[in-house]
């Protein structure tokens, strides 16, 4: 297999409508130290922590949002995104029962409060299907941890919570929510970064070291390896000489496009080949996974490269294959994209 042959396949308003009543003196000065100064501060500390994009966690459900009752199995997606011209973070979440019923659903805008020389956060939405409403002040920020006094109203009631949010990891976060007053439990939490790229890739079971069986290739292998939190993978094909040493032949890195909701690829080599494409489908039959990919590029001296591949991975191979391979529209087949590729699993590596 050469070049691209050993590919693997398919690798990523205006101002603020708050409205928070001023602080008094007393509770300015009560304020935990660890604060900051100013919205620019304190996005960069969201951005830092990796905070914007989506969330996922699942859990029971506990007796402490007065419109979302106890005891039921949830998922939750909460996504939040920084808007650059406005300054502002927007949030939204969406949390739904095991069968699919909807608990919750609204957003928040959180913004910088004059008055109070802090963040603040309007909440809206509906718990159970009624709607409620909050306002949030932050009360603490500091290492990877940030602490929020919300009031929420709700079904005729006033609530006021303490909302905690720790960022543990690159990819988990943990948060306790707790009433104010200290009564009852916290309900805490765990999320994880939504990761659809990952979790896709997950299913090939690529990753590990593959030996080529090629006649002419036999001194060659593929070492795979999830990379960014396991959010994409990178291949090293490699040559092994006869004196032992090691020649990297090319590079192939798998990831998340976001932009345009796929796995996107892109294949570099020493000759200064740069191809681009994606996975076009991934389906699974009986333990056998398939991979269609397009890829397109600059080749053999800035000649445009066109080819669908085929991948079919079982549990100890590694079949590949090439349709409508073309060189500036044209209609060619280079010697080595004639046959079939098989490499033999190696070992494995776990998702």
């Amino acid at each position: 297999m050469r070049l691209i042959a050993s590919t693997l396949v398919a690798l990523f308003i205006l101002a603020c409508p708050v409205v928070v009543e001023a602080a008094s003196s007393a509770e300015t000065a009560g304020r935990n130290a660890a604060m900051p100064e100013s919205m620019g501060e304190f996005v960069n500390w969201q951005l830092d922590h990796g905070a914007c994009g989506s969330w996922t966690e699942s859990g029971v459900t506990q007796d402490l949002w007065v419109g979302i009752p106890a005891g039921l199995p949830y998922t939750a997606t909460e996504t939040m995104r920084y808007s650059p011209d406005t300054e502002q973070l927007l949030v939204s979440h969406h949390m739904i029962t095991s069968e699919g019923r909807v608990l919750s659903t609204g957003a928040d805008i959180i913004c910088w409060d004059a008055a109070r020389m802090a963040p603040v956060k309007s909440y809206s939405g509906f718990d159970s299907g009624k709607p409620f409403n909050g306002t949030s002040i932050l009360k603490k920020m500091s290492g990877d941890m940030l602490v929020w006094e919300y009031t929420e109203r709700s079904q005729g009631k006033s609530t006021v919570y303490e909302q905690s949010t720790e960022y543990a990891a690159t990819n988990i976060r943990r948060t306790s929510v707790s009433l104010a007053s200290g009564e009852g439990k916290p309900w805490i939490s765990r999320a994880v970064r939504s990761n659809p790229g990952g979790d896709l890739l997950k299913i090939t079971s690529l990753a590990g070291t593959w030996k080529e069986s090629n006649p002419g290739s036999e001194n060659e292998i593929r070492e795979i390896n999830w990379i960014a939190g396991k959010h994409a993978l990178r291949q090293h094909r490699i040559l092994i000489k006869d004196d032992g040493s090691r020649v990297t032949l090319d590079l192939y890195l798998m990831y998340w496009d976001p932009v345009h909701d796929h796995i996107a690829t892109l294949y570099l080599d020493g000759q200064g080949t740069m191809i681009q494409g994606f996975v076009v489908a991934v389906t699974e039959e009986k333990g056998v996974v398939t991979v269609v990919s397009s890829h397109e590029g600059s080749r053999f001296g800035g000649l445009m490269m066109s080819t669908y591949m085929t991948q079919v991975i079982r549990e100890s191979t590694l079949t590949t294959t090439f349709q409508g391979m073309a060189l500036d529209g044209k209609r060619h087949e280079p010697s080595w994209s004639e046959s079939t590729g098989v490499a033999m699993r190696v070992d494995a590596v776990g998702g």
